[in-house]
């Protein structure tokens, strides 16, 4: 399966988590959410704008909680980051903002990870189970955002599928039209078209419906003309 997705599809699956992340994780003031898909693809969203500062320079850096948290697969904390050293430009650009503290909780679902990190404006270190609550949560919506990708994609290729076999039966028709006109078999015919096709720049099955919507009419002329190209060849 392919489990890449526009940022515009992805966006509002995590906004929406790292919403209900900050709501069931006590003494949190903010979130960030980042989605990382097989092959590098990432998007990343946040709860509230001067939290982006935070988000993407982890991805680019690799340095931070988050992109700790991605690596090893389990949470990271730091329960307060005046005495917590691990990350620098991460924890210079944390405490500019007034954070003293944060937990990145990572979760993986069809093999597409997501690590909320949680900050808080005063030292702190959520319990286990919150920890816990919030993997669940990660979980879910991964797992939501990527059903709802495989129904998109289903619909997407019956549509694709209907219009192709819409298609290929006003082309069937068009042809029984011509080769009765021309008194030629079905392959020159579907010569025929093709050559208009080629000649108008319109698709062939454009070609196809003209004719068939006219039953032939009017265009018997035109149509033995290429026919006779047909035949000559190149």
């Amino acid at each position: 399966m392919d489990t890449r997705s526009d940022a515009g599809a992805v966006a509002p699956w995590l906004v929406g988590l790292g919403g209900r992340a900050l709501r069931c994780s006590a003494g949190c003031r903010g979130a960030t959410v980042v989605l990382r898909f097989p092959g590098g693809e990432s998007h990343s969203a946040v709860t509230h704008p001067d939290l982006a500062a935070l988000a993407a320079p982890q991805e680019e850096a690799g340095e931070g909680p988050g992109a700790e948290a991605a690596r090893s697969g389990l949470p990271v904390r730091a329960a307060d980051l005046v005495a917590d050293a691990r990350w620098p430009e991460f924890r210079v650009a944390a405490l500019e903002r007034g954070l003293r503290a944060c937990t990145a909780v990572p979760a993986t679902a069809w093999g597409v990870m997501a690590t909320v990190t949680l900050y808080a404006f005063r030292p702190w270190r959520p319990p286990a189970e919150t920890l816990d609550v919030v993997r669940v949560l990660a979980e879910e919506a991964v797992g939501g955002l990527l059903r709802e990708r495989v129904r998109a994609d289903a619909e997407a290729e019956a549509e694709q599928l209907r219009t192709a076999m819409a298609s290929r039966a006003v082309i069937d028709q068009a042809i029984g039209i011509v080769t009765h006109l021309l008194d030629c078999d079905a392959g020159q015919a579907f010569d025929v078209l093709r050559t208009l096709s080629q000649r108008s720049n319109r698709k062939l099955s454009a070609v196809a419906a003209g004719i068939v919507e006219g039953r032939g009419r009017g265009s018997t002329r035109e149509l033995r003309r290429v026919l006779g190209d047909v035949r000559e060849g190149p």
